[in-house]
């Protein structure tokens, strides 16, 4: 049975949103970044896929480069870590 269109559209937005709604917050992206690592080959590859999932979301990256991501995630681990 084919979806149409418009179920096609839903689906995809239930898939979309929660995504979105992790990774418009500096905690939800590295939330979300911790739960991709273990499937990702590296630390930095896992910050590009999260990082261009938000730039595909949000029309921006989220972070300018992995090294300014690194610094704002010990801040963040040191923060939540209190």
């Amino acid at each position: 049975m084919q979806q149409s269109p418009e179920e096609f559209k839903r689906f995809i937005e239930s898939k979309v949103l929660p995504i979105a709604q992790k990774l418009g917050t500096r905690q939800g992206f590295f939330e979300y970044w911790f739960k991709i690592l273990p499937k990702c080959k590296s630390h930095q590859d896992a910050f590009d896929l999260v990082n261009l999932m938000h730039l595909k979301i949000f029309k921006e990256e989220k972070y300018s480069s992995f090294t300014s991501f690194k610094v704002q995630k010990s801040r963040y681990l040191k923060k939540t870590s209190l």
